[in-house]
């Protein structure tokens, strides 16, 4: 998938975080946990949107 910007629902920073590629047999509308390097929290990300948990469209 390569490299993934998103925004930090807690900071408002701008975060830059690496999605391996899915792997054959993985459910592609999942959602992978990363720790975010601004709050140090754990966020949401859809593999196929791209997108955080509970994002706004």
């Amino acid at each position: 998938m390569g490299n993934l910007i998103f925004k930090c629902p807690r900071t408002g920073m701008n975060v830059q975080h690496w999605l391996e590629e899915p792997k054959p047999g993985d459910p592609t509308c999942s959602y992978e946990t990363v720790v975010c390097k601004a709050c140090t929290r754990l966020h949401f990300i859809n593999r196929d949107t791209r997108k955080l948990l509970g994002e706004k469209e």
